[in-house]
């Protein structure tokens, strides 16, 4: 992997993870609901969540990388595909509002370790994100397992960098999310990201 293959990955995933997903809402609404000392165990589990989801993703894609060159083009391929689709999506999201029930959803009683644990781990679009992503920026001419080490480090980093971030923001970050117009603007902005980064791949991978 080059400086500069790891420089686009990092500068992509910084993008990517400021995204309010599943795990940025629920730290956020932690941070609204608690106090600073349960938001930061929420905030561990979730971390823990996501090491173990992309690690049991990348040594998946160990496995694919040594079966025929067949499987690693249909996985480049998917990847392209699913990541285009996002984008896809996302434009033609005409909501203008971030889902109120999905803040709500997350509740925040109990063990916060492990509801923060469970919010990561038990997202499905997670893992197919990681293994349509991921790929992307492997070379397969180089030794894999440091490349795949590289990434996990880089992402968690990003992930826990942003949900600083949403924790710091508290109630402020919340207010800006639900606006009308910068959701519908963040939405567009985002849409077109994935759609311009997945044609990107696909000159990449003629080349």
């Amino acid at each position: 992997m080059t400086l500069y293959t790891w420089l686009l990955f990092l500068s992509t995933i910084s993008v990517l993870s400021a995204i309010p997903g599943p795990n940025m809402v629920f730290v956020l609404n932690t941070k609204i609901n608690q106090t600073l000392k349960e938001t930061l165990i929420s905030t561990a589990g979730c971390l823990l969540g996501v090491l173990i989801s992309i690690t049991a993703c990348c040594l998946t894609l160990l496995f694919l990388s040594n079966l025929q060159n067949i499987f690693i083009k249909l996985i480049n391929v998917f990847g392209i595909i699913y990541l285009f689709l996002i984008g896809i999506k996302h434009l033609n999201h005409n909501s203008k509002k971030l889902n109120n029930d999905k803040i709500s959803s997350f509740k925040t009683h109990g063990n916060f370790f492990i509801n923060g644990f469970f919010i990561a781990i038990c997202n499905p679009k997670t893992i197919l994100f990681i293994i349509s992503f991921f790929p992307q920026f492997i070379n397969r001419n180089s030794p894999l397992l440091s490349q795949y080490s590289i990434l996990i480090f880089t992402f968690v980093i990003c992930e826990f960098s942003w949900m600083l971030i949403y924790i710091w923001g508290g109630e402020k970050i919340k207010v800006l999310i639900k606006k009308p117009k910068f959701f519908y603007l963040f939405n567009k902005i985002i849409g077109a990201f994935f759609i311009l980064f997945s044609i990107s791949l696909i000159s990449l991978n003629l080349t």
